[in-house]
């Protein structure tokens, strides 16, 4: 998943007046400005109190709650 994925999620999200930042894997490689290893996926974060206006931003998507199986709840 090369860096235009990134671009792609930073496109969708210029729009969305909160703070939000890229997490996980990506994160660390678009700081350091260079693919480190194969990425599945791409993480972004914000803050908890603004989740209910990513949700409105991207109503038109389906939101889901997962868990893995390994998850361990305390």
């Amino acid at each position: 998943m090369p860096f235009e994925q990134c671009q792609s999620i930073t496109s969708l999200m210029s729009g969305f007046n909160k703070t939000w930042f890229f997490a996980g894997g990506w994160a660390i490689d678009l700081f350091i400005g260079r693919e480190t290893r194969e990425h599945q996926d791409i993480e972004i974060a914000l803050f908890r109190e603004d989740q209910l206006y990513l949700k409105e931003y991207l109503k038109e998507w389906d939101f889901r709650v997962t868990y893995s199986r390994n998850t361990r709840f305390k």
